[in-house]
């Protein structure tokens, strides 16, 4: 259940064109102007945000141009644009709600907002995880469109190079590998997102592979307990039993996340 909190933060919507540094006459002055640019663009969605926001969490305020908030988003467009008092002070108080509304998913909307991409620090593996469904659900709030797929192959490329360590058991990979770094709290904050939505998708997708060669796999009490859950692992079997093969007496099937194939038995 999402959790409204006390603390907000304030987004003020600005007229002015988002800032770079300003030209300068002397070459290697513009070379170094230029690189700076470049450092930004490629920074840490935190860094990005800081740089154009002097605001610290002390003081939550995100500043972001009104032009692009209101292009980007049918959800700011209304509020800014509309006959509200928004508009009229060029700003609006986001609550706090634990999973979407957050300091850091404000963060990386600042920088999609600017750059149209995310660039994600350094951080542990589920965290990374838990940042992207968080943005993904704040943009679905907000009714901005473009970074589904992104997010999606965010979390596909984590949970890639983060597999469970080898298992003696199993002589080699374990079926529940795609889901070592995932959590419970990933499944049932994803299924907050529409049905359909590519992040909701690669989570399901993760967990083919362990439903598929193993009696009790990770997540198989979520499969029974949360019915967005259910019905994306079973679309995502579906997808995973079209692709099943037969050869010399071995029935394989391709897994979605790893595009590995494996035997067709559970144990």
């Amino acid at each position: 259940m999402q959790q409204s909190r006390r603390c907000s933060t304030k987004l003020l919507a600005s007229t002015a064109e988002p800032a770079v540094p300003a030209p300068t006459t002397a070459p290697h002055l513009d070379m170094a102007s230029t690189n700076a640019q470049e450092r930004l663009l490629d920074a840490p969605f935190e860094d990005f945000a800081t740089s154009y926001n002097p605001h610290r969490i002390c003081k939550p305020r995100i500043y972001a141009p009104e032009a692009l908030l209101c292009k980007q988003s049918l959800y700011f467009a209304a509020m800014f644009e509309g006959p509200f008092k928004e508009g009229e002070e060029q700003s609006t108080t986001l609550e706090e709600i634990d999973g979407v509304v957050t300091p850091r998913s404000l963060q990386m909307l600042v920088q999609w907002v600017y750059v149209g991409r995310v660039v994600f620090g350094e951080c542990a593996p589920d965290v990374s995880i838990t940042t992207a469904i968080e943005f993904a659900r704040l943009a679905d709030m907000c009714r901005i469109t473009g970074m589904e797929f992104v997010m999606a192959e965010h979390i596909r490329a984590i949970i890639l190079a983060n597999p469970a360590p080898l298992d003696p058991e199993w002589l080699g990979r374990a079926p529940d590998t795609n889901t070592y770094c995932l959590t419970s709290q990933h499944i049932t904050s994803a299924v907050a997102l529409p049905e359909g939505h590519p992040v909701r998708a690669i989570l399901a997708a993760a967990a083919v592979e362990g439903c598929l060669r193993k009696y009790h796999y990770k997540f198989e009490r979520e499969a029974s307990r949360v019915p967005e859950f259910s019905v994306d692992l079973l679309k995502a079997v579906r997808a995973a039993l079209e692709s099943i093969t037969i050869e010399f007496n071995a029935t394989t099937f391709e897994d979605p996340i790893s595009r590995l194939r494996f035997g067709l038995k559970r144990t």
